[in-house]
């Protein structure tokens, strides 16, 4: 009974993944609400009545929060090691919540909306990092790998959920067709909060600071076996020996990290997480709304909803492709896959799409979304996932709230370029844009491809192995 509680409040603690989706599934399609844009559009057609952005104030308001993350993720690692994971995530949880509270009660002032989404974006910065962390290191050693997944499917589950909530709500009166859907996030906020309650503090920490015992005790009712049961003393010794190692050494410096022991890792795991967003994904789920407005589809929310229910779908096989095909062909594979669909994308938007009197080819158009469909089923189960449990998988124990850290505030570093960078490449070269993504996919397989081999990743000379606690001790588990 309590291995079946710890289950459910760590899902509470994958909120967390699904506050970021929420907030990427929402902005893209509150942007092109009339209310929205009337307030904060820097553009006016009046012989057409529509307002519209310009290149720069489009990119600030769905990538600025991406600039926050960066410094949350940052920040996350001394205050995790300062007070510990549950707490620190409590923390993070309170900050989102002010800044969703100073979003939805924004005035005309589109620079009070960008001072809280850069608020909103510190606080999913530092759980971006942390949320998994605390999930791998409580979580029942046999499901870990399944636990920490459920933060990109919690993701996903908030995209969608945020693309039903903008479909309900963009013909509502005024405002409440924008401040409904921000309104609504601190319910999740609140959710999250409420489970993390009920959850213990890391075992890990705990032996760091000296508490043997209650880590004990809370790795004995996490697994719902004794205290003296064999697989619970060989973990404790395993994480007593880590946290000795570490204590040994001292707290690593952010300088450490870069040292000739690590440094291979550090840096594959920073280009892992920054090759994620390039891979294109936040080019369809910020910007579904507008890539889909001349394919025949009548609402282009609709358009965005298909493709974030196609992305919530794909990824619940995603903890099975990750377990049984490892880490390094997935990612392989899914590069592959990803740039052979941008490719017939960009090809087909910019050669067939648009006819020459102006009109849309329909036929056309239905074949880019069933590409972007085909797109999203290959990044729900490779390159979406895989790259946090990566991150998690990579690092010893002294290293990895830094490393992990540091890893991380690269997917911000991009997520932002992406998010800022796309509608000034997008109105200089509309669907050829594909062709930029197309290549990014073929980077990422060939980084995977050259950096790990034989099933396994080489770090600075040394072979990292990770245990597969739930069968033997010994029993290698391929990292990648």
């Amino acid at each position: 009974m309590a291995k079946a509680l710890t289950l459910i409040m760590l899902i509470f603690v994958s909120m967390a993944g699904w506050m970021y989706g929420a907030d990427t599934g929402s902005i893209g399609g509150i942007t092109n609400m009339r209310d929205f844009q009337s307030r904060y559009a820097d553009k006016y057609d009046a012989a057409t009545d529509t307002y519209s952005y310009t290149s720069a104030r489009q990119g600030l308001i769905t990538g600025i929060i991406s600039s926050g993350s960066f410094f949350g993720a940052l920040f996350s690692s001394p205050l995790a090691d300062k007070v510990g994971k549950r707490i620190s995530i409590i923390v993070w949880a309170v900050v989102y919540l002010i800044g969703i509270i100073v979003q939805v009660t924004t005035g005309p002032s589109w620079v009070q909306l960008m001072v809280a989404k850069i608020w909103t974006g510190i606080s999913l910065g530092g759980l971006s990092v942390v949320a998994p962390g605390y999930q791998s290191e409580v979580a029942p050693a046999s499901l870990r790998g399944a636990i920490v997944t459920t933060y990109q499917l919690f993701i996903t589950l908030g995209i969608f959920v945020a693309s039903c909530i903008n479909m309900g709500t963009h013909n509502a009166h005024k405002s409440a067709q924008w401040r409904i859907p921000i309104g609504i996030n601190l319910l999740w906020g609140i959710i999250m909060i409420f489970g993390i309650l009920y959850l213990p503090e890391s075992p890990r920490y705990l032996i760091s600071i000296g508490k043997d015992d209650e880590a004990l005790r809370i790795m004995s009712r996490n697994n719902d076996l004794p205290v003296e049961d064999e697989l619970i003393q060989a973990e404790y010794h395993i994480i007593r020996s880590d946290c000795e190692a570490e204590l040994a050494g001292g707290p690593a410096k952010w300088s450490e990290i870069f040292g000739a022991d690590i440094r291979y890792r550090t840096f594959l795991g920073l280009a892992i997480m920054s090759l994620q967003p390039l891979t294109g994904a936040n080019y369809y789920f910020l910007y579904g709304t507008q890539v889909f407005k001349g394919t025949g589809i009548d609402s282009p929310y609709l358009a965005a909803l298909i493709l974030d229910a196609v992305n919530f779908v794909c990824t619940i096989p995603a903890p099975w492709v990750l377990e049984y095909l490892g880490r390094r062909w997935p990612l392989i594979i899914g590069g592959v896959w990803q740039a052979c669909c941008f490719f017939i994308y960009a090809s087909v938007g910019d050669r067939a799409l648009y006819r020459k009197d102006g009109s849309s080819n329909h036929r056309a158009g239905a074949v880019m979304i069933v590409f972007s469909c085909i797109y999203i089923v290959a990044y729900a189960q490779t390159w979406a996932p895989a790259a946090y449990v990566i991150v998690g998988e990579s690092y010893p124990v002294r290293f990895r709230s830094k490393c992990s850290a540091f890893a991380t505030s690269g997917l911000w570093v991009w997520c932002f370029c992406v998010n800022f960078f796309t509608p000034f490449i997008s109105n200089a070269i509309n669907f050829k844009y594909g062709y930029v993504f197309g290549g990014t996919n073929i980077l990422a397989a060939i980084v995977v491809f050259f950096c790990t081999r034989n099933g396994w990743s080489y770090f600075g000379g040394d072979q990292y192995t990770v245990y597969l606690r739930s069968q033997t001790l010994d029993a290698p588990y391929k990292a990648y």
